[in-house]
């Protein structure tokens, strides 16, 4: 009687063993399926932050692209200060140049009506454009 109590106690066990084991086994089955859902999640969410990040990279090198052209137009107050200063530097030359030109235009005249007393002059010693003074020139070269 005891025995059949046991046996009978055993195979109650091993039943219940034999479902828990399949419970667990069930369980560990859902938690792995769990797992690769949230693996594929995590992958998708990856991506999309790399994408997101590459249109990032994108909008910005084309907001920097725009910005240089937009500069490009725009001088720097220094260099244009500069290139100013050097546009009235060279002013200033060019107009002692030209005085240096009208003198010496005035004594290449005077020395011309020296050598030649009869001829007249064929203009006045004043400031004249750089065409008369090549004008004069050559009506000198044709005199001599």
């Amino acid at each position: 009687m005891y025995e059949r109590s046991i046996q009978k106690l055993q195979q109650e066990i091993e039943l219940a063993k034999v479902d828990e084991e399949q419970r667990q086994r069930n369980i560990v089955k859902a938690l792995e399926q769990e797992v690769e859902t949230q693996r594929g999640l995590t992958r998708h969410q990856e991506k999309r932050c790399r994408m997101l990040q590459l249109e990032m990279e994108e909008k910005l090198t084309r907001t920097k692209l725009i910005y240089e052209e937009k500069m490009r137009g725009v001088m720097p107050v220094s260099v244009r200060e500069e290139l100013e200063e050097t546009i009235a530097a060279l002013k200033a030359q060019s107009s002692i140049l030209e005085q240096k030109a009208n003198i010496l235009q005035s004594e290449l005249d005077t020395r011309s009506k020296r050598t030649t007393p009869t001829r007249t002059p064929t203009r006045t010693p004043t400031k004249t454009p750089a065409g008369s003074r090549n004008q004069n020139r050559s009506a000198l070269k044709a005199r001599g």
